[in-house]
């Protein structure tokens, strides 16, 4: 009977916060804050983003360091090196000057087995440690320049006209020229070796972001703290509040799953964009995905998290597939044992507190969600398997009990209680 009523007891109780009326306006409110924390949360992650990666030189340094060991990377270098040894040398007037007369008709195979031959050394450079070293530091160097470009100003080591971002080859020309040197083979005036570049990225829009681009670094601190503030203001107005928790998850997961939709559509038009403007098709996409790769993990935690804790809000609902749920993990035990369970300590405590041990369990995924280094979608699916097994097993565990302690008054008479009034009544 106890089960029986405890179960009663907490159905009356979801009922009554569902159907509890709270005054016009503070539903109008609590919707209001949801509609811009969900609006908010990307925005907020591209902030800190823009802040932390973009602006920050240790940080973008360290994002950009693996292009060193991309292929499309070393390929767009090495052509690169060889259209300007092309553009800036006369190659075949050298050979033409190196050989007999009568072997004059070998010039142009001549010149282009020496660019073959100068594109293979420079992979080889671009394929070592060495190169990560150049790499960095050229990279290093010009971040203040990627940072002008991004806030409006310009010059320097990095070209920034028409929203080009071009990375000075110099010091890697120098290095393979080095290599030719002691080949035999010295092809490169001073003036090349000055004049080498790769363009990572170049778009006109990109200075047409520089004023969001400020304004994001200007909010990216304030901004989750002021949305942590907005979330707790709403769930408090909230007349039911594991309702408000559910569509703001699901309201967060929607504008994060619609920002990385919204990048992957713009990466198709910005990779149409610089292959019109000459720019090495595959190293741009190498470089756009690398940029964006924190970015879009952030965004795809968001989403995981959101999920996650819309499962666990969901499935400690009054919803009638919800509530099947929660009947079918009870009736997995059978009677004697649910009989057990309802006059253990361990299912008065659960009963007692069984919010605080929701949130413990949703808590528990968000943690090791944030744990991860590495998130993939399958890992996301197990993780809210975990939470919603978690909470269901709370709601089994909890059923039995009452979640207060016995009452005295509710005591049954005993014996010797009984045969008094008998004989009061006799009397």
């Amino acid at each position: 009977m106890s089960a029986v009523g405890s179960d009663t007891s907490d159905t009356s109780a979801t009922t009554t916060e569902a159907t509890r009326k709270v005054p016009r306006w503070r539903r109008i409110l609590c919707g209001v804050l949801v509609v811009i924390v969900c609006v908010l949360v990307p925005v907020s992650i591209l902030a800190v983003w823009t802040r932390n990666t973009l602006l920050d030189t240790d940080q973008y340094v360290e994002t950009v360091g693996p292009l060193a060991g991309n292929q499309a990377i070393q390929q767009a270098v090495a052509d690169r090196i060889v259209i300007v040894l092309k553009e800036r040398v006369d190659l075949e007037s050298k050979v033409e000057e190196a050989l007999p007369e009568r072997a004059k008709f070998v010039v142009p195979f001549v010149a282009q087995g020496i660019r073959g031959f100068i594109r293979d050394q420079a992979l080889r450079l671009l394929q070592s440690e060495q190169f990560q070293t150049l790499w960095d530091g050229a990279n290093r160097r010009a971040h203040g320049q990627v940072v002008a470009l991004l806030t409006g100003n310009e010059g320097g080591r990095i070209r920034t006209k028409d929203g080009k971002v071009a990375i000075e080859l110099g010091p890697v020309i120098e290095k393979v020229n080095e290599k030719l040197t002691d080949l035999g083979v010295d092809v490169f005036d001073d003036e090349t070796k000055e004049r080498g570049e790769l363009v990572l990225f170049q778009s006109e829009d990109l200075t047409k972001i520089q004023g969001a681009v400020d304004l994001l670094d200007q909010i990216a601190v304030i901004l989750p703290i002021l949305l942590l503030v907005l979330l707790i203001a709403a769930i408090a107005l909230s007349g039911n509040r594991r309702r408000t928790v559910l569509r703001t998850a699901i309201g967060i997961a929607i504008s994060a799953a619609l920002v990385l939709i919204v990048f992957n559509l713009l990466r198709t038009v910005y990779l149409d964009a610089v292959e019109s403007a000459s720019v090495d098709r595959d190293a741009a996409d190498a470089a756009y995905e690398q940029i964006l790769q924190f970015l879009r993990l952030s965004l795809r935690t968001a989403f995981a998290v959101a999920v996650v804790v819309a499962i666990g809000a969901w499935v400690a609902g009054p919803g009638s597939a919800a509530t099947r749920i929660r009947e079918g993990v009870k009736g997995l035990v059978n009677g004697d044992e649910a009989a057990a369970v309802e006059q253990s300590s361990l299912g008065r405590f659960v009963a007692r507190y069984k919010t605080p041990l929701r949130v413990v369990v949703v808590l528990a995924g968000l943690v090791l969600l944030m744990a991860l280094s590495q998130l993939t979608p399958l890992t996301v699916l197990v993780i809210a398997v975990l939470v919603v097994i978690g909470l269901l097993l709370v709601e089994f565990l909890g059923r039995g009990g009452s979640g207060a302690e016995p009452d005295a008054r509710a005591t049954p008479p005993t014996k010797s209680t009984t045969k008094k009034t008998a004989t009061k009544r006799s009397t």
